[in-house]
């Protein structure tokens, strides 16, 4: 996997619990995006300590990213977000790729999510064309979480406050409680995994989407601990069984097997 070495360029803050950290320099002209709206790459902390981020725009002939944290109280990245000045260095890596790619056709979109969400939900939005219709559902904090977007699309925005501890619930409720539009349209949702996970079961199997209709993407999880303390108990028994499942090339049938073992298991 090919690294580049970036230096902070400056730093923005979008919200008080939203901060960007816009990177630069000549290794980025050889950085290669996919040019999905929720294309992400992965940012090197230090040694084995790595996350995947958004990257919340991208400006080849400049030779900048810019990514977009959440700070939430500890985390390695959110404590560097905060902390970080213009001169530092940073190494990012991965091709970047993404999920987003409805139809252009569609007669309409339903982009979801939490904070974790909102870089991805905003470059969407932005690269929307004239008078395309997307309805976005995003669950922040509290009021001063809100941003605004400039679009060309025909877009609404609702917004649902809840904390971290609380946005899976809000997710599924604004998901699973809501009558879809009439039409051929296509649902982008990403947030909490638990939460993700019960949607995309949710529009697959519930209300039998096919699946070029939605996308779902866990960001991160809120149990994580206990989750990864669970998955180290049942790792001998659901290894080999995950491993199995790799050789399924149906994306959604997948899916769908690795949740079943999951769930089997507590996870």
């Amino acid at each position: 996997m090919t690294a580049y070495r970036a230096t902070v360029v400056r730093t923005t803050a979008i919200t008080p619990l939203m901060r960007r950290v816009t990177l630069g320099g000549d290794a980025l002209r050889d950085y290669q995006g996919s040019g999905l709206p929720d294309e992400s790459c992965r940012i090197a902390f230090g040694a084995n300590l790595t996350r995947n981020y958004t990257i919340r725009r991208r400006d080849p002939l400049g030779r900048e990213i810019d990514i977009d944290f959440v700070l939430h109280e500890g985390g390695v990245a959110a404590t560097w977000a905060r902390t970080v000045h213009p001169g530092a260095e940073i190494t990012i890596s991965g091709a970047p790729a993404g999920k987003y790619a409805p139809d252009p056709a569609v007669a309409w979109r339903l982009l979801a999510g939490d904070a974790t969400a909102l870089p991805a939900i905003g470059r969407a939005v932005e690269e929307l064309p004239a008078g395309a219709r997307a309805h976005v559902v995003a669950i922040v904090d509290n009021e001063d979480e809100r941003q605004t977007f400039d679009t060309s699309g025909d877009v609404d925005i609702e917004w649902v406050y809840a904390h971290s501890g609380e946005a899976g619930n809000a997710l599924r409720r604004a998901i699973i409680d809501r009558e879809l539009p009439a039409g051929a349209g296509y649902l982008w949702v990403a947030g909490e995994a638990a939460a993700t996970r019960d949607i995309r079961r949710h529009l697959r199997h519930t209300l039998g989407l096919s699946a070029d209709r939605y996308d779902t993407i866990g960001y991160w999880r809120l149990d994580a601990e206990r989750w990864e303390e669970r998955y180290r108990q049942v790792a001998a028994e659901i290894d080999p069984r995950l491993a199995a499942a790799d050789e399924i090339t149906d994306d959604e049938r997948y899916f769908d097997v690795v949740d079943d073992i999951y769930a089997e298991v507590g996870l």
